[in-house]
Formats: structure tokens, sequence, C-alpha cells
């Protein structure tokens, strides 16, 4: 099956110059990019874009889709305290679970993301993984495996032997599956709440598996120091140690950096994804993703759990992202529009492995993602990327695709019934009760 979407504008070349642009579909792939119009066949399906931006779909490379039912809930708390508000209090049942997977990806769709990469609760991830599967997204997804007390939490329910088999039931269960759309990562949560077993038996895992792990990293001060404690090393010189680090190794957040942390990461190409939102609203601190990017680090961008950031608008954070690493080393050429364009497109497709997604080019996956222009914030080719990056929103988005089926079209959702799906979800908001700090 062909389909194609003409009359289109996009970026083309390495000054991102803007042209027209016709995107020939074959099946799930690109098979065709063109500032000439493409003739596709009397069969072929046919979605005229009348002079909107058609750019690669947009990776949100870290989410915690179920947090969409924290969101506001949990407000004006440092990381620590937040964070064990959330342990005490953010219990969803399995109807809740879906719901609230499945509200965070219609977010996500609306704004334009196609691939999330997703740290999903360990034991309620299948209803996660379901939501995913059943919105049309694209998932990467991991859970959040633990086997160490952390901080005042709970004590953990299972080892690092059962958490292991665990993460290798998920594989089992679900990499590869809808049509490749689904993937598995090894997810070790974060070293606050792993064992060196834990993390030593995830990479064996992963390489075993032929797969990449997604752990958080350096997130908080408090959390940071307690690796100095039980083991004597920083977190990434820990988790080095371990075997964790290496071109298939996301670290998510890497705040409290020291500058041999920041060599290891570079000289291991491993990839850090920054969530500027979580880190300024529940003050985690300053990114220090500068002088990772000068040591040439891939950096990408998530949007993290709602709880912590209060959005899943990957244009947004993409926004904040440029603002924060100007600002702290007053650079105003650090982070230009075009770099972090490709920290959420292709620098989040290659974070969490995929070779095919991220870029408008033949051979691709049809991922795309169609912006409103012109519009009174985004006139003017010239200056085009700029206002995508400083002026867009999520709101500006028109429509998206993944493996060339529409997930949305003109603004409508096409997989659901969204006035009704968003109705019964506030009921079941309202009823949650139990959800609220106690």
């Amino acid at each position: 099956m062909k389909t194609l979407i003409k009359n289109g504008i996009g970026f083309f070349g390495p000054n991102y110059e803007v042209h027209p642009i016709n995107v020939l579909i074959k099946d799930t792939k690109i098979e065709a990019v063109s500032q000439l119009p493409i003739e596709a066949g009397p069969d072929a399906i046919v979605y005229d874009v009348r002079g909107n931006l058609v750019m690669p779909g947009i990776v949100d490379t870290h989410t915690h889709l179920t947090q969409s039912f924290g969101r506001g809930i949990y407000d004006n708390r440092h990381l620590t305290q937040w964070l064990l508000t959330m342990i005490h209090n953010f219990d969803l049942t399995d109807e809740e679970v879906y719901a609230a997977a499945m509200l965070g990806c219609v977010e996500a769709i609306k704004s334009g993301t196609t691939t999330v990469a997703e740290m999903a609760t360990s034991e309620q991830s299948d209803i996660i993984f379901q939501a995913i599967a059943d919105s049309g997204l694209r998932g990467d997804v991991c859970g959040a495996f633990g086997d160490h007390k952390e901080g005042d939490g709970p004590e953990p329910d299972k080892n690092a032997s059962q958490q292991l088999d665990a993460m290798h039931e998920m594989y089992k269960r679900w990499h590869g599956t809808y049509a490749g759309r689904m993937t598995v990562r090894m997810g070790p949560v974060g070293l606050p709440a792993c064992t060196e077993e834990l993390m030593r038996g995830s990479r064996a895992l992963a390489n075993q598996l032929g797969v990449g792990i997604h752990t958080h990293c350096c997130e908080g001060d408090i959390e940071t120091a307690d690796s100095l404690t039980r083991f004597g090393k920083t977190e990434v010189e820990a988790i080095a140690s371990f075997g964790l680090l290496g071109p298939d190794c996301t670290l998510v957040h890497s705040i409290w950096l020291t500058d041999h942390d920041m060599d290891l990461i570079a000289e291991t190409r491993s990839n850090v994804v920054t969530c500027p939102s979580t880190n300024t609203k529940i003050t985690d601190g300053m990114p220090p993703m500068p002088p990772l990017h000068r040591r040439g680090v891939n950096i990408a961008i998530g949007c993290d759990g709602e709880s912590s950031s209060g959005t899943y608008d990957m244009l947004q954070e993409a926004r904040l992202v440029s603002l924060l690493g100007k600002i702290r080393d007053n650079d105003a050429a650090m982070f230009k529009a075009e770099e972090v364009y490709e920290m959420m497109t292709i620098n989040g497709a290659k974070a969490i492995g995929y070779k095919d997604v991220g870029e408008l080019k033949p051979g691709y996956k049809a991922d795309i993602t169609v912006i409103n222009y012109p519009a009174a914030h985004l006139i003017d080719e010239r200056r085009l990327m700029s206002n995508l990056i400083f002026s867009a929103t999520g709101g500006d988005v028109n429509s998206v695709f993944v493996d060339g089926k529409p997930l949305m079209l003109n603004k409508q959702l096409t997989q659901m019934d969204e006035e009704k799906f968003v109705c019964d979800t506030l009921q079941l908001m309202r009823r949650a009760t139990h959800l609220l700090p106690k």
C-alpha cells in the first residue's frame, strides 16, 4: 500500500532551509522525499497538507505516562519530598493505570510525539504496554525495577534475581510485538534503588537479549551523595564499574555530575536524556547539558512524568532545554534552534537504539508530525526553525502519522472518540481521592 503526503514544506540540508516537500510512503516506511511533485499511483491514499510544515515525528525519550493522574496534586515539593509523597500516595487500580497511560498517550499524540520511551511501573507494566499499543504510538518500554530500599521508601518486595527474571519475562511478552512498534529495554530504575547485583545483571541480560539499558542517573543531590556512602564512588563511576555505560545506555537527568563523570559518559558514548520541566519544577538542579554537549555526548529530551513536569509537550521542553543551556553558562549561542530540533528527533531515536526513526529519509519509518503553517507566531520561512523551537507549542500540531498511519488528522484523533474518553477519564479521576496527599 502506498500513501502520499503532498504540498507541505519541510527542512532540507545541513542549514535546514525550507522548501516544498512531498513524502511517498510504502507500507510503513518512507520510499521517497522530494521537493517536486510525486506520482503515487491511482490506488494511493493521498493527504494534502496544504502548505503545513512536515517534520520527523517527535521522540519523547523518557516518560512515566501514568503520572498523568498525578499532575497538579503533588506540587511545590522538592525532589526528595515529591518522591516520598508519590511513594506513599500514588497507587492506581488497574482501570486507573490504563486510563492514565492512555491519557498520556493522547496528550503526546496531540502535541506531535510519535515515539515514547516509557519507564513503566513494573508491577502494572503489561497494562501500560497495552495502552501504548492501543494508542498507535511507537513505544520503547522498560520497567522501573529496583531491589534496594531508597531513603524512607518501602522495602523492595523482590531481590535482584527475581527482578531480572521479571525483566526477561517483559521482554519475552512484548519485544517486537504490534508489527515491531513495541520494543523493550532493560530498566534498573536507578542506583539509589538498585544493588550492584541488579545493575550488573541488567547489563548481562541486555547483552544477552541484544537490547539497551534505560536508567535514572544523578537526579538529586541527596540521592547522588548516597552512592559515595554505599560504593565510595559517584553514581556514574559506580555504574561504569558495573559495566552499564556504553552506546546502548541511556542516562536520564544526569544533573549532579563531576567533570570525571562527564568524561566517562563521553568516553563510553553513553546517551543522556534531559527533562528540563521536571528539573526546574521539583528543583532537581541545573542540568549540565552545555559541558556534556561540548564533550560530544548525544543529548535527547524527555517530558518525564506529568506529576513532576506538568506537561507532555515536547516543543515546550525543547524551548526550555535551549534557554536553560544559554543561561547556565551565560552563552547566547548555546543550543541553537537546529540543535534542540535534533535533540527531539534524531538524537532521541539514537538514544533508544532506533536506526530508522527521527529523520525523513527513504528507508526510515513513516513517523511524521505536521505543524500548522502559517500562523501569527510562525511566519517567514527564513526564520521558521527558530520560530518552531522558541514560539511553537503542541497546540500548533495539525496531524500525526506512525508507520504511515494517521493517529491525528486536522487535530482530530482517528483511533478513538476523544470527547468520550476525556469525559470518562474525568469521572475516574474525580473518584480517585485515594491519590491525594494525606
